[in-house]
């Protein structure tokens, strides 16, 4: 079963340790992160997603390929084109993933169908709202069926049924054994759904207490 193991990985800005020795392993399934705002979250997707290198330790990854092809990035703020459309967009991101034309347009047809912005897909993305722009970045995220998926608060700006039609997607490639790591604002509802529940606080990554009554993923 393949992993990602983070060892002894730490991250700073400047003077200021925002993580600091974190070591844990990553397996197939949800996992959710919670904690306080500022506490490291974003931080620590970011080093998972390889968009920061950690300051100190390492991070491994045991399945095929490298790690960047195994990755899907969901980051909470990102600068879109705004002079393409979201087809446009979401096709350059599916060439540099290594996806076929016809391959990459069937799959995010799917997906913008079932997160309801497939109406939309070839309106540009300066029309957007803030909620249509945070559903394109999931979608890119989900193109190629990665492997390992760091997603930063997905279902922000988004109403209570979209989210969830979101939150269904996730658990949905948790099962199908891609491993999941996310930030969320519905951590109470994807918890059942979650092999771990970790907390990060104070520079380090512990189980949640809650975890210990969740439900592992088969």
């Amino acid at each position: 079963m393949s992993s990602l193991e983070l060892k002894a990985v730490g991250k700073a800005y400047g003077r200021k340790r925002v993580l600091q020795d974190v070591s844990l392993t990553l397996e197939p399934g949800l996992t959710l992160l919670v904690g306080p705002s500022g506490a490291g979250k974003s931080t620590l997707l970011r080093l998972i997603a390889t968009a920061e290198r950690p300051s100190k330790g390492a991070i491994t990854w045991s399945g095929p390929g490298g790690l960047r092809r195994a990755l899907g990035y969901a980051p909470q703020a990102v600068d879109l084109p705004e002079d393409l459309t979201a087809r446009e967009f979401a096709m350059h991101i599916a060439a540099l993933k290594g996806l076929r034309p016809g391959q990459a347009d069937k799959q995010f047809g799917a997906i913008t169908d079932a997160i309801g912005l497939h109406a939309d897909i070839n309106n540009r993305i300066a029309s957007f709202s803030g909620g249509m722009r945070r559903r394109l970045i999931f979608a890119q995220a989900l193109l190629g069926e990665p492997r390992i998926l760091a997603l930063d608060e997905p279902t922000a700006e988004l109403d209570a049924d979209t989210a969830r039609k979101l939150g269904a997607l996730i658990v949905e490639r948790a099962r199908a054994g891609a491993i999941v790591v996310m930030t969320t604002h519905l951590a109470d509802e994807l918890a059942p759904h979650a092999r771990a529940v970790l907390r990060v606080e104070e520079g380090g990554v512990t189980p949640a207490p809650s975890s210990r009554a969740l439900e592992t993923i088969a």
